[in-house]
């Protein structure tokens, strides 16, 4: 029994040993040098963007979202509302607004609610029509995908020009912030999504290799049309799926992180499993993809971070399963022997002691510290001592992963694809940040 003990506690130090190297390796890394803004020219940024907003029961959010896009500062925009058979006042509340650059389309049982990638095809196949009838440049057209709680930054067209200022970009990713981080749960996402995520990103920068999200996604219509009539696949993960698609097509994936996109944070801890399951099992569904990345003109340094990301499911089952088995180990041996003998007050037990709560609790504090530094300065700041806090609750926001992946392989085994859709807070709820 102590043999096992040992043997899963050498392999779980091993495992947080290479994390702590990457998290460092990441950390470290400078933010990606983009493109002078000299260097750019009124001819090079003459874009038209068009905002997609899945909708499927949106009231309570849609017509806010709405009219954030519409008031970004620049001339050429439009948004359309893409309901899948909404059953609530989704379609009327934006008509309601009675505005010529917002426009609906509407899908209807049986042909709706079959994925959001089913209902960007419908729209990119009628977008494509207009724009031939119209005889428009594509590569001036960006396709820009904003989920229906989704509230940009006013800087995100002044970043997003600058991206596809070069026309070598086919899509570019923006970096996300959650509204509603004034809660627990929905600041654990913030710490997320606005630092762990928005590092690696910078990291995928260096290798080319950056992926594309939900919210905030950008795509050249010109780089679309090299994918057919359906660029975005019924996977449950397709927005990860695209931007591979257009990587393999040989163009180029940004990251914008000067600008964000606010979303609303998950409350529900069951609400938030369900979610991370959904992704996780998109993931595993994004492994049929690994032939055509071996067989690309991708750089050696870009396949190995896309194989890397391909298998973090795999991983992370094989770290959840000895997290588990570590657990169910030194239960039995601390249930077998007195705790007073097993822990002594010796210096050597005591150092232990302190070791395994700094695996603990070390890359979590780490990565709460970082978004302390990177945010102090924005309006509505979380503070040192909410950062701190939400350091020591890391490890138990983590935990939450296990279910996630357990779950997801589950679905996949089975081949259950159904997924409910995550409901919205109403916006009167939702103590908003300022933009």
């Amino acid at each position: 029994m102590t043999g096992l003990i040992h043997l899963f506690t050498i392999i779980s130090v091993v495992l947080v040993c290479i994390y702590f190297g990457y998290t460092t390796f990441i950390l470290l890394l400078p933010p990606f040098k983009k493109q002078d803004d000299a260097e750019i020219t009124k001819t090079d940024t003459d874009f038209y963007y068009l905002f997609l907003v899945p909708c499927l029961n949106e009231e309570k959010v849609i017509t806010k979202t709405v009219q954030s896009i519409l008031d970004l500062p620049h001339k050429h925009k439009m948004v359309i509302v893409v309901d899948d058979d909404s059953d609530d006042e989704t379609v009327a509340r934006v008509r309601a607004m009675r505005l010529h650059n917002a426009k609906v389309i509407e899908r209807k049982l049986p042909n709706a609610q079959l994925g959001k990638g089913e209902s960007l095809n419908y729209s990119f196949q009628k977008i494509k029509r207009a724009v031939t009838k119209l005889g428009a440049d594509p590569s001036k057209i960006i396709l820009t995908v904003i989920d229906g709680d989704g509230r940009p930054s006013q800087n995100l067209l002044l970043e997003a020009d600058k991206m596809f200022a070069d026309p070598a970009v086919g899509a570019a990713q923006t970096r996300i912030r959650i509204t509603n981080r004034h809660k627990l749960m929905p600041m654990m996402q913030d710490i997320e999504f606005f630092s762990t995520v928005s590092s690696i990103q910078n990291s995928r920068e260096y290798t080319d290799s950056v992926g594309l999200g939900g919210n905030g996604q950008f795509t050249r219509l010109s780089a679309l049309y090299e994918l057919g009539e359906t660029p975005w696949s019924k996977c449950l993960l397709e927005d990860f799926d695209l931007g591979l698609s257009i990587l393999l097509k040989g163009w180029k994936n940004k990251y914008i992180s000067e600008a964000v996109v606010y979303q609303q944070g998950l409350t529900s801890i069951k609400r938030f499993v369900k979610q991370r399951a959904r992704w996780v099992q998109g993931n595993i569904q994004s492994m049929n993809r690994l032939k055509e990345i071996n067989h690309s003109k991708l750089s050696n340094i870009s396949k190995m971070d896309l194989y890397y990301f391909l298998a973090q499911p795999w991983i992370n089952l094989l770290g959840s399963l000895i997290m588990v088995f570590s657990w169910i180990f030194m239960a039995l041996f601390f249930h077998q022997i007195q705790i007073s003998s097993a822990i002594s007050n010796t210096w050597e037990n005591w150092s232990a002691i302190a070791f395994l709560l700094l695996l603990i609790f070390s890359p979590g504090l780490t990565w709460c510290m970082y978004h302390y530094s990177v945010s102090k300065n924005d309006i509505d700041s979380t503070s040192f001592w909410r950062c701190i806090v939400a350091g020591l609750v890391m490890p138990l926001y983590n935990l939450l992963t296990i279910p996630s992946i357990w779950i997801a392989f589950w679905r996949q085994l089975f081949k259950k694809e159904g997924w409910t859709k995550t409901e919205r807070l109403d916006d009167d709820m939702v103590q908003q940040y300022k933009i």
